[in-house]
């Protein structure tokens, strides 16, 4: 299988991006993500992005910050029923938090969701509509740019006349809990 190269990433958040959408269709080989994912946000740390997607637990951390990109390195894609070393070693680890005892060899999809991430301190489980972005059931709307080349992706932010912060999905996601936990 070929190496997954680290790819830089820029996303914006607001209530309709939909200009700039228009716009990157134009410059750009635009594609839009339809899915329904599951993030695991941890407490612990903004630089593990994982979830699962299409039955799979998919993390990919962030190894580096250039120029305001974030640069993501996939690091696990695996199925379920998921392997406990797989658990500790890897998503635990990832997320910067202690792995809770594990009494089975391998959990299915949903025992993983209810018996080992729900019950942990520190970890969030978001589920997430990426027709139109709804995070835990609240619309936004983002559009992302990325590439292995860094410089493509600041040239086509340079060309859409983006000058917001790059927010990533788990600072987003944080952004929300922490809003919505104060009303």
């Amino acid at each position: 299988m070929a190496e997954i190269k680290p790819r830089y990433e820029f996303r914006v958040w607001g209530a309709d991006l939909g200009a700039i959408r228009q716009k990157l269709e134009q410059l750009a080989a635009a594609k839009e993500t339809k899915s329904q994912e599951t993030y695991l946000i941890s407490s612990a740390t903004d630089h593990c992005n994982a979830k699962i997607r299409d039955g799979l637990m998919d993390i990919k951390v962030l190894v580096a910050e250039d120029r305001g990109l974030e640069q993501w390195r996939p690091i696990l894609k695996a199925g379920f029923p998921l392997e406990r070393s797989i658990i500790a070693e890897q998503v635990f680890a990832n997320l910067q938090l202690p792995a809770p005892a594990l009494g089975k060899s391998a959990y299915e999809l949903r025992e993983f969701l209810d018996e080992v991430m729900r019950s942990r301190p520190g970890v969030t489980v978001v589920d997430v509509s990426k027709t139109q972005v709804v995070l835990n059931g609240v619309p936004e709307d983002t559009v992302a740019a990325e590439s292995v080349d860094p410089d493509a992706v600041l040239k086509l932010i340079k060309n859409l006349g983006i000058s917001d912060t790059n927010t990533s999905y788990i600072r987003e996601i944080k952004r929300l809990l922490s809003r919505s936990s104060r009303m």
